[in-house]
């Protein structure tokens, strides 16, 4: 039975010179895939961006530094979308995010893009940090979780 059902399947197919290209996607199906998965190990993919959150504390700076060693910046976001996802999984702990001011300036994303004011930042301190409640500021010295990311890798 299965022999007959190929042997009809040559008979429509090769004439139309259609077989190789039938055999070429069956065999790139059967092969293994060799891209690389969008996201490292431990991170988080979510709306086309690279997650990571810190198990570790240390100081904004020193975040930053491990983000850039993983080609990645401290998390820039948004919308809200984006900002309930981090806030979703920041686990009632405190996360520097990538959002820092000079005195007496204006808040800047790591990105190098100005902060629009979409939402409130409590505080006075030169960096700030998602908790669970929102977004607050403190002295950057302080000892924090981080949430690195970055774009997907395809």
């Amino acid at each position: 039975m299965y022999r007959n059902a190929f042997n009809l399947l040559v008979l429509i197919l090769y004439p139309a010179n259609l077989w190789n290209s039938f055999m070429s996607s069956i065999i790139k199906k059967c092969e293994s895939p060799t891209e690389h998965p969008p996201c490292l190990d431990d991170w988080i993919g979510y709306l086309g961006k690279c997650f990571y959150f810190s198990e570790n504390t240390t100081t904004w700076a020193a975040s930053q530094n491990f983000c850039a060693s993983h080609e990645s910046m401290l998390v820039v976001f948004n919308t809200t979308k984006e900002l309930h996802f981090l806030e979703r999984y920041s686990d009632h702990s405190q996360y520097w995010i990538g959002l820092s001011r000079k005195p007496g300036r204006n808040w800047q994303w790591t990105d190098g893009t100005r902060y629009s004011g979409w939402f409130k930042i409590f505080g006075i301190g030169e960096c700030a940090y998602l908790h669970k409640i929102g977004i607050s500021s403190s002295s950057g010295h302080l000892f924090r979780k981080w949430i690195c990311t970055s774009e997907i890798h395809v």
